[in-house]
């Protein structure tokens, strides 16, 4: 006799083992914060206060109703293969990821003065989706999330520089995907390119900011590389915390499961 599956998802407890190490992160870029000398919780959060209060309803409202959708899921508990097209699973996947990643953007460690910031790995949400379910579903998910960066920081001065610092900075954390057996290197290649695009964009369109006597190239190597290098690194680390590599391999391999077709033995 064939005996049903009576545990509950694993897949739902790894997914919300992330949203509680998004906490985790929060409430130690506030302690970072604090040891830096940089003011109170008001100061630190002062970002959250800036921002359109409808625009943090909506995404806290994406993030309860992801994990709400998930739960449903679970109970469901089935195996789904891997499908060119979008299931409502991965459009919620997706979406909860975009909050979580916009949420940690906004807990800035250290800001830098004419934008850029070094955050409790942010960007390491759409780095995980782009490697569970692929490039090219994580290039929408990393277009996504270009939006939501556009309304919170939003200047342009031409549109080469709108490409290079918004839509193709943050669709390079899509490039995470194109690793299949380790999401490390994809999280070196993302943080490079996405440094690459910022590095462009200081030399050609921001050289006037270099001091006196120092080259536009050196200039936007040393700014851009003060905060995107410890950013890639932070995302690094975390990716390497104890159960954090093995729960997001467990995601992309079920995510690459077939599905056993029934049984018919009587």
């Amino acid at each position: 006799m064939e005996q049903k599956p009576n545990k509950k998802s694993a897949e739902l407890s790894i997914w919300l083992r992330l949203a509680g190490i998004t906490l985790v992160l929060t409430a130690l870029g506030y302690l970072v914060y604090l040891i830096g000398g940089s003011g109170g919780i008001a100061a630190f959060f002062q970002d959250f206060a800036d921002v359109n209060p409808w625009l943090l309803l909506i995404t806290g409202l994406v993030m309860v109703s992801g994990i709400a959708l998930l739960l449903l899921y679970a109970k469901q508990n089935k195996t789904m293969p891997v499908q060119k097209h979008w299931d409502t699973k991965e459009l919620v996947v997706g979406a909860l990821c975009v909050a979580l990643a916009f949420v940690l953007s906004f807990i800035k460690i250290w800001q830098m003065p004419m934008g850029g910031s070094i955050t409790p790995a942010s960007m390491l949400p759409i780095m995980v989706f782009a490697y569970i379910y692929g490039p090219s579903k994580g290039l929408v998910v990393a277009l996504a999330y270009a939006c939501l960066q556009m309304l919170q920081d939003f200047y342009v001065v031409h549109w080469a520089q709108f490409m290079l610092d918004y839509l193709l900075a943050f669709a390079a954390l899509s490039t995470a995907g194109l690793f299949k057996k380790s999401i490390l290197p994809g999280i070196f290649l993302a943080g490079f390119l996405r440094f690459l695009c910022s590095y462009l964009s200081g030399v050609i369109f921001f050289a006037e900011y270099a001091p006196a006597g120092q080259s536009p190239l050196l200039y936007s190597l040393l700014y851009n590389g003060t905060y995107m290098l410890p950013d890639t690194l932070i995302c690094f680390v975390v990716a390497l915390l104890p159960g954090m590599r093995r729960s997001i391999e467990y995601l992309k391999a079920k995510v690459r499961m077939p599905v056993q077709a029934p049984s018919t033995e009587s």
